[in-house]
């Protein structure tokens, strides 16, 4: 389904009417109204059943949507039926229950898309799990790591995410049904017995107190889209970065068909990553606008939920698409094993700097007087222009610890790669474990 139509003006009045439905059984399950009133009103809660374009013009018309639908929806009911729809709800318990029916199955179908980006992380996190680069800190050489390493790190942070998701799910998917201010008046006694029975009937969590100034839960769940978002734009960013002629470790798989310039014919820029960069920047621009539809005046206002369901209906579906984008990314992305290992020798040997003065410390130099003699040689390659690793072997006292053969190899950046090599296979078992929790869970 296209992002933008799952909160469309028929999908929220079909939400709406469904709401409606489940509210009518709800109460004749309690025998709060007839089951025959309960039997009517599912018959015509569809909106085909009802005049849309009409609907459409009455709700302009009143400005209140719900009471335009329960009017409608009434009227197309046979015999007294259409006087128990509705039947001492409010407007809000309808609109945000709604809401929240349609977040989640947003919130379904972004878990789908989260799935089949780790499968494709996965991928690569084990085919790069040997593959040498630079780390790099400060956007400058730090260490020799693997791009499986890499990706392993993107596969624990979005994991993190999956995690506060699932966590979030009994908070933030709740139904809040208690009537005009939240205190079931108009229940009769029955309030919480009716909110209970409708919850199950929707499989939603309740409020303790239904309360109409509480719009926390979903606010919540905006922030976590905005803190996926952080991410994702983060590693579309390094991706864009590392594309860039002068580092070259890895590219895009557009199709032949694609064109980076209008003007230069040679040009094959970046799409994919651009895309997810600029849909998490507008998606993490939701935030404000969420935050402050918490900010609820009394016992509710109508101002705090128009902001809110505006930063939903627009954070999800960006969210949908950011995660689409993004999937693409990873899927099609191709990496540049030899221009890695170029990259990496660009320092002749600095990159590995850690294990040099380890290996001098261990030899007998002790750690201060090993780091020392490194950062000394270091600069005196830079200010002479000298090989590095030529600085050193004319060094007496790195002789007296390494021979020329020990020297080449506390300066080869594949003898020097710590854990990667486990952490991105163990990531990628990880990640290809979750994405299969996540099919199975949506299975049922």
């Amino acid at each position: 389904m296209n992002p933008d139509a799952l909160f469309s003006t028929p999908r929220k009045i079909q939400a709406w009417l469904d709401i409606e439905v489940a509210l009518a059984h709800s109460q004749a399950e309690l025998g709060m109204i007839p089951v025959y009133a309960a039997v009517e009103i599912a018959r015509q809660g569809r909106l085909e059943r009802l005049d849309q374009r009409a609907l459409l013009d009455d709700m302009v018309a009143t400005k209140a949507p719900i009471v335009s639908l329960v009017k409608f929806l009434a009227a197309a009911c046979e015999g007294d039926a259409g006087g128990y729809v509705h039947w001492g709800a409010t407007t809000q318990n309808v609109m945000q229950t709604a809401e929240v029916l349609l977040l989640r199955q947003a919130h379904r179908d972004l878990l789908a898309r989260l799935a089949a980006s780790l499968e494709a992380l996965a991928g690569h996190a084990e085919r790069g799990a040997t593959v040498v680069m630079a780390g790099r800190t400060q956007r400058r050489h730090a260490l020799p790591i693997t791009f499986g390493f890499k990706v392993a790190a993107w596969i624990d942070e979005l994991l993190r995410h999956e995690t506060r998701f699932r966590e979030a799910e009994p908070r933030v998917f709740t139904l809040v049904l208690g009537g005009a201010v939240g205190g079931w008046h108009s229940f009769d006694g029955q309030g919480e017995a009716l909110q209970r029975v409708l919850a199950k009937r929707l499989e939603l969590g309740c409020f303790q107190v239904p309360s109409r100034a509480v719009y926390d839960h979903m606010v919540e769940y905006v922030l976590l889209l905005g803190l996926l978002a952080s991410t994702c734009a983060k590693i579309a960013q390094e991706l864009f970065t590392l594309m860039g002629e002068e580092i070259g470790e890895v590219r895009e798989g557009l199709d032949e068909a694609v064109v980076g310039s209008s003007t230069m014919p040679q040009k094959v820029n970046p799409k994919l990553s651009v895309q997810v960069i600029a849909l998490a920047a507008r998606l993490r621009a939701q935030l404000g606008l969420a935050l402050d539809a918490g900010q609820i005046s009394h016992e509710g206002d109508a101002a705090s939920s128009q902001m809110l369901y505006a930063a939903v209906d627009t954070a999800c579906p960006l969210a949908l698409e950011m995660m689409a984008a993004f999937e693409a990314l990873i899927s099609t992305l191709h990496i540049v094993p030899e221009a890695m290992r170029a990259n990496v020798a660009l320092s002749d040997g600095l990159i590995n700097g850690e294990n040099l003065m380890m290996a001098l410390a261990r030899g007998g130099l002790g750690r201060q007087r090993a780091h020392d003699l490194v950062h000394e040689a270091a600069l005196a390659a830079g200010e002479s222009g000298r090989a590095f690793r030529q600085v050193l072997a004319d060094d007496a006292r790195v002789r007296t610890v390494l021979d020329q053969a020990g020297l080449e190899a506390a300066l080869a950046p594949e003898h020097y790669l710590g854990d990667c090599v486990r952490l991105a296979e163990q990531q990628a078992r990880r990640a290809r474990h979750h994405a299969a929790d996540i099919r199975r869970r949506a299975a049922g």
